[in-house]
């Protein structure tokens, strides 16, 4: 019966440490990137459409990868 009180103040020894480390500093992001204007699908034609879609996903890929470069910065 001895070992509970050595466990409840390892315990509390080991929260205390962890409740008095500052968090970590990170910059702040003043400014977000403008989302792309995303074209247009057409109603017909299969090829303008392809290209279209084809379009949309390059630049939607190349902001994905903007704002991951912004969260990056923070770690």
């Amino acid at each position: 019966m001895k070992a509970r009180p050595i466990i409840a103040s390892a315990w509390l020894c080991l929260l205390s440490a962890c409740a008095s480390a500052p968090p970590p500093a990170m910059p702040c992001v003043a400014a977000l990137p403008m989302a792309p204007a995303l074209p247009m699908v057409p109603a017909s034609g299969i090829f303008a459409q392809a290209q279209a879609l084809v379009a949309r996903d390059k630049l939607h890929v190349a902001y994905a990868r903007q704002l991951e470069a912004l969260l990056d910065t923070c770690r």
